[in-house]
């Protein structure tokens, strides 16, 4: 999945359970549109060691980012359970997305 045109990017620090420290940032991409009534809105969370790239549909613009910033906060939850860690944002724990 093509990121496109990035209209929000966060960059944060993942912290190992080992202390291991890497670099990451969370990426959205402009919402296109697909089809008649269908947009997408791409995102990417990435580490020097590893990238997720999806995207949330939606049946306009809105919905599709409405969505991808709702599964956000899932991706984030889910990658620091299983990569064993936490991701730090202005010196804070957690990526600070509701």
């Amino acid at each position: 999945m093509e990121i496109g045109q990035v209209i929000a990017e966060r960059i944060m620090v993942f912290v190992h359970d080992t202390g291991e420290r890497e670099d990451a940032s969370l990426r959205v991409g402009l919402p296109v549109r697909i089809k008649d009534e269908t947009w997408c809105c791409p995102y990417e969370l990435r580490t020097q060691g590893r990238v997720k790239a999806f995207a949330m549909y939606g049946v306009d613009a809105l919905q599709a980012l409405e969505l991808t910033m709702k599964t956000l906060r899932v991706e984030v939850d889910h990658w620091e359970r299983h990569r064993k860690g936490k991701f730090h944002f202005l010196d804070g724990e957690g990526a600070a997305i509701s």
